[in-house]
C-alpha cells in the first residue's frame, strides 16, 4: 500500500490520481488480511490528501465462543499526508508543530498502512462476534454451545440450592 508520488508533489495544486487496491497483508503487527478499494489522491498546498473507500478483511476471535473468524469492515480514509523532503530541493519541510499528521517518508513513497490501522482499530467493534446468535461456551466444563448443549446445568445440586433452582424452572414455564 505504497505509493510513490513524487510526481503528484510535483505538480500543481488540485492534480489527482486514483488506485485501485486488492492487497493481501502479511504482517504480524497489522490487525488487518486483505484491503480492497479505490483511493484518490489530490495535491494540497502542503502535502496530499488522500480519500479511500475500503474493504477490510480482520481476523478476529469471538468473545462468546472464541473461536477465530474473519469480519470484512468497510472504512473511510480521509487525511492529509505531509512531505518530510521537499521534491524539487531536497531540503528538509517545516512540519506543522499542532498537527499529528500522517507524514509522506522522504523516498516520496506514501504508506497507506498505518492509516488503515488506525481507522480499522477504531472501527473495530468491542465485542465480536462470531454470528449474532452465538450462544457462546459453557461456564463449567467449556463446551462450545454452538455445535450442541451440554447436561452441566441438569445435574443434581447441592440441596442448599435447591430452593434456587425452583425459581429457574419457574421462569422457564
Amino acid at each position: 500500500m505504497k505509493y510513490n508520488v513524487a510526481q503528484l508533489l510535483k505538480e500543481a495544486i488540485g492534480s489527482h490520481r486514483n488506485f485501485d487496491i486488492e492487497e493481501d497483508i502479511c504482517d504480524a503487527d497489522h490487525p488487518v488480511e486483505h484491503v480492497r478499494g479505490s483511493v484518490d489522491m489530490v495535491r494540497t498546498h502542503q502535502g496530499i490528501w488522500v480519500q479511500a473507500q475500503l474493504d477490510v478483511r480482520v481476523p478476529q476471535d469471538c468473545s462468546r465462543c472464541l473461536e477465530d473468524f474473519s469480519r470484512t469492515l468497510s472504512i473511510e480514509l480521509d487525511e492529509e499526508f505531509f512531505p518530510e523532503i521537499d521534491v524539487k530541493t531536497g531540503a528538509r519541510v517545516l512540519l506543522p508543530d499542532d498537527w499529528e499528521a500522517l507524514y509522506i517518508s522522504p523516498d516520496h513513497n506514501l504508506d497507506l498502512a498505518e492509516a488503515t490501522r488506525q481507522v480499522t482499530l477504531a472501527t473495530l467493534p468491542l465485542k465480536p462476534l462470531c454470528r449474532p446468535d452465538c450462544v457462546g461456551i459453557c461456564d463449567r466444563c467449556g463446551r462450545d454451545r454452538n455445535n450442541g448443549s451440554c447436561d452441566c446445568y441438569n445435574r443434581e445440586i447441592d440441596p442448599r440450592w435447591a430452593a434456587l433452582r425452583s425459581l429457574m424452572d419457574d421462569q422457564q414455564t
